[in-house]
């Protein structure tokens, strides 16, 4: 049996890519219930701010600051 670093280290090796379905997952959640809640909350005429807690590489900041957010 693995050790919790040995597993940690093993899914590292895929976990911010193609290779990780979770990844993939996460991308279906984040489009279809993030995304259009930032869409339908956008006013154009200040910048909103999310506070993204930072719980993993930052590919979900990413799309919250193109999104035309603050974090």
């Amino acid at each position: 049996m693995l050790s919790t670093v040995e597993c940690y280290n093993a899914w590292s090796n895929t976990y911010d890519s193609d290779g990780n379905i979770l990844q993939l997952l996460d991308n279906d959640a984040f489009n279809e219930i993030v995304q259009p809640y930032l869409n339908d909350n956008y006013q154009n005429s200040t910048i909103p701010i999310c506070c993204e807690l930072g719980c993993g590489t930052g590919r979900n900041t990413i799309k919250i600051l193109n999104a035309g957010w603050s974090t």
